[in-house]
């Protein structure tokens, strides 16, 4: 008892030389069943499932068993506590527990209402061997937060004995050194369940904002891309820094594996060093290959597919160009399709609700490239000039029916006859699709206006 109490006490002093202790708990207070200190409102964990173990504590008088034998995680939270912006915490646990029992950390960051990047989890038997042995993770806590909960969250546990929690330090530590890497190097892999090589690590990487979330739950989240192609996107998981498309930047933070998604969460720093940059060129896909791990954050575009289904739920809607349905979704942008247009849709690819998506970002990125019961023709139109900004010249029989839409399949002209000039002055500056009619086929070309 002795030794791991001196052990305690050393650590705490060495912690606090780097910044204040924020959390000193043995787990021997109790109040109405529960530990003083712990049990914060973001516990997902019954009350019934943490008792007091007074039998075998090593420091202090008690600890505490904390039970959940389901895979789903269970959080067990400090009260609110006070935190500085942008350091790095070490949560130092005292605890042992049987085969299979696995315990992770996290931090719940009360300014922002978010979660931080979980750690990896411990196979707790296989790190303590049953004994009552000391682990470690840190979290890093956003720039703007003042005030969070920790968390200790636990799965897998044994129904009988549980997870046994001796006692828990929480301090500042030294920032972790972050690896400068690539984001193709954080993304390639070639095994499922594609599990990035520098998960649960901290890294530096850059490229190019190619998508941010104006809107819904994840406003002001956003993606990077550092090249053209495969394995070159990913997902921004912070909203502390304002960015723009085409903004030049470096993120610091943890790789974190999101169920399926390889993300850069607990974000410590974003440095914009350019706006108004080039975006990188949208790989084309076919709408099947969307779900290709390798695609995963990346700029994609799906050529001529056809709207499916006009209202999928939630202001999404399905699109197929024959080789499988694809969901593009509103959050960046919203839409409103016609079932059996054609589209070419540009945008990212995002893992969200157990769907891999396209999310355009505004309206160019949604092309109407035919219309329902049309059937699309290779013969060229007479039309010129194109670009224009006053007047369109065509050379059309008289009996073809000219109608011409915009971006968002909009009928904006319409006439019968022999049409010559087609007056564009009051035509919103954009691209318009020309659809000339007539009774043995029907001709498309787009139209550029000024």
């Amino acid at each position: 008892m002795n030794k791991l109490y001196t052990l305690i006490i050393g650590l705490t002093v060495g912690a606090a030389s780097f910044g204040q202790v924020v959390v000193e708990s043995d787990l021997s207070s109790w109040t109405a069943g529960l530990p003083d200190g712990w049990m914060g409102s973001k516990s997902t964990i019954s009350p019934a499932d943490v008792t007091e173990q007074t039998f075998g504590a090593m420091h202090g008088t008690s600890m505490a068993q904390l039970f959940n034998p389901t895979t789903g995680h269970k959080r067990f939270t400090t009260q609110d506590v006070a935190v500085t912006g942008g350091e790095t915490y070490e949560i130092k646990i005292w605890m042992t527990g049987t085969p299979g029992s696995e315990l992770r950390t996290g931090f719940y960051d009360g300014t922002n209402d978010s979660y931080n990047t979980y750690g990896g989890y411990f196979d707790v038997f296989a790190e303590t061997g049953g004994d009552i042995t000391m682990l470690s993770q840190t979290v890093v806590v956003a720039p703007s937060c003042s005030t969070g909960q920790f968390i200790l969250s636990i799965r897998n546990t044994d129904a009988m004995v549980g997870i046994v929690i001796d006692s828990v330090s929480i301090a500042v530590t030294a920032p972790v050194v972050a690896d400068e890497v690539s984001i193709y190097d954080i993304q390639y892999s070639t095994t499922a369940p594609y599990i990035s090589d520098y998960a649960d690590m901290v890294v530096a990487t850059s490229g190019i904002v190619t998508g941010v979330f104006l809107t819904g739950a994840d406003i002001g989240r956003f993606f990077i891309q550092d090249g053209d192609g495969a394995w070159n996107g990913i997902y921004i998981y912070d909203n502390g820094t304002p960015v723009s498309l085409g903004d030049s930047v470096t993120v610091t933070g943890t790789v974190v594996e999101f169920f399926e998604l390889t993300e850069i969460n607990a974000v410590t720093s974003i440095v914009v060093h350019s706006s108004d940059n080039v975006l990188p060129t949208p790989v084309e896909i076919m709408t099947s290959e969307a779900t290709n791990e390798e695609y995963e954050g990346v700029l994609v575009k799906v050529i001529n597919a056809t709207c499916t289904n006009d209202d999928a739920g939630f202001g999404q809607f399905e699109v197929n160009d024959g080789s499988g349905v694809r969901l593009i979704d509103d959050e960046m942008f919203a839409y409103s399709p016609t079932i059996g247009n054609y589209y070419t849709i540009t945008g990212v690819t995002f893992l969200s609700f157990g769907d891999v998506k396209i999310y355009p970002r505004m309206i160019s990125d949604i092309e109407v490239t035919g219309y329902a019961g049309i059937e699309e023709h290779t013969n060229e139109m007479s039309l010129y000039p194109n670009p224009a900004n006053s007047f369109v010249t065509l050379t059309v029989p008289a009996t073809t029916q000219v109608s011409i839409y915009n971006m968002i399949g909009e009928l904006v002209y319409n006439a019968n006859g022999n049409i010559k000039v087609v007056d564009v002055s009051n035509f919103a500056t954009g691209v318009y699709q020309v659809v000339l009619t007539s009774a043995n086929e029907t001709r498309t070309q787009q139209l550029v206006v000024n």
